[in-house]
């Protein structure tokens, strides 16, 4: 089938829209538009993952913009480039039928923006964000769970190298990123010991680009084993199931001749664990904070210690697209190493059934990044 017919069938213009708390999710058709503006690019969906996020958006722990296409990880594949689209963000030439990926947000670029001229085009005081705007105007396509996505001018695009299947990319898009940047921000470099607070899809990450980037010992903390089992496959060289082990603390000092860790990357989403992750820290160590993003997530610590010991914490929402970009390159050079492919699946049907069920599975931690796979 030729682009131009394809374009003339509503009906290959299906979407699985979030209308609400406690609302069915709903599979509709829209309208599929034959022409993209300067600057646009069709993309076709060819798999999306759910990140945990979009759970939270559908138990209704965060207010959020309805209806919706959730979905911000994904890849796809190119069906038609709007005028002015010829290379990707690192110069790589795109034609039609390239598989990409792109940054989850798309900031204005614009000279009056603080946030784009100064390394957080993430908070653009324009943001647009992929799975997080309303669905129910032109262009419609906004997020990962449909059959097509229209990426909007500004976006940052990567073109997905051959050798790499869109299981191993799909994920980028926001864990893999989001956890490389706060190592970028951070200044993360060689070191001893890292900790991570959590075996998600983050934590497996950081295990991995924690140790490509240095780390000679990662520490992998979870509540439930079979993740830990999962975190030594990426790289983790102790693993502490931290439910059965109180003193996993003191543990972990024992393990540093009592001085402590260099770093801490926390990614449970619990901000009860940050007094015990900074107890952890070595006089100059790093607490990274990524997790523990939604409202009413607080902690109360003493100030004197983060002073007296020069403790650096940094928060990271989002991410700069260079990270991106990096963490392609690191899957490439460490998928002999490290198993990516298995962090996906199952993978669900493309129908509001199978993303509920998805959700679910995500939520259950049955699975760590199930997938959705348009047909």
């Amino acid at each position: 089938m030729d682009f131009h017919n394809l374009c003339n069938m509503q009906n290959n213009g299906d979407a699985i829209i979030f209308n609400g708390k406690n609302l069915p999710l709903e599979q509709k058709k829209l309208p599929l538009l034959g022409n993209i503006q300067d600057g646009e690019v069709l993309v076709e969906i060819t798999l999306a993952t759910v990140c945990g996020s979009d759970v939270h958006t559908w138990l209704g722990h965060r207010p959020f913009p309805t209806p919706c296409i959730l979905g911000h990880e994904m890849v796809g594949k190119i069906i038609k480039l709007g005028n002015g689209i010829e290379k990707d963000f690192e110069g790589k030439e795109l034609k039609i039928g390239d598989r990409i990926v792109w940054s989850m947000t798309v900031g204005c670029k614009e000279d009056d923006c603080f946030y784009c001229k100064n390394g957080l085009p993430q908070k653009c005081i324009r943001l647009f964000k992929y799975g997080h705007e309303k669905s129910d105007e032109e262009p419609y396509f906004s997020g990962g769970f449909a059959k097509y996505l229209i990426l909007k001018k500004n976006s940052d695009i990567f073109k997905i190298p051959d050798n790499l299947d869109d299981d191993e990319v799909a994920p980028l898009m926001c864990a893999g990123a989001c956890v490389l940047d706060g190592f970028r921000i951070s200044n993360f470099s060689k070191c001893n010991y890292l900790v991570v607070q959590g075996c998600g899809a983050l934590g497996l990450y950081a295990c991995a680009f924690g140790k490509k980037l240095g780390a000679k010992r990662v520490i992998a903390l979870d509540k439930k084993q079979s993740r830990l089992d999962s975190a030594k496959d990426f790289g983790a060289d102790h693993t502490i199931l931290v439910d059965e082990d109180s003193n996993y603390v003191k543990k972990i000092l024992e393990m540093t001749n009592n001085e402590g860790v260099d770093c801490v990357i926390e990614v449970t989403g619990d901000p009860t664990v940050i007094n015990s992750g900074l107890e952890m820290l070595r006089i100059g160590g790093k607490y990274i904070m990524l997790g523990a993003i939604y409202p009413g997530s607080n902690f109360t610590i003493d100030s004197s210690k983060i002073i007296r010991n020069c403790i650096q914490i940094t928060g990271l929402h989002n991410y700069s697209p260079e990270s991106l970009g990096e963490s392609i390159k690191i899957i490439l050079e460490t998928k002999t190493e490290y198993p990516y492919k298995k962090m996906v699946g199952p993978i669900f049907d493309f129908s509001s059934d199978g993303v509920e069920k998805a959700f679910k599975s995500l939520d259950s931690k049955q699975s760590i990044r199930p997938g959705i796979m348009p047909k």
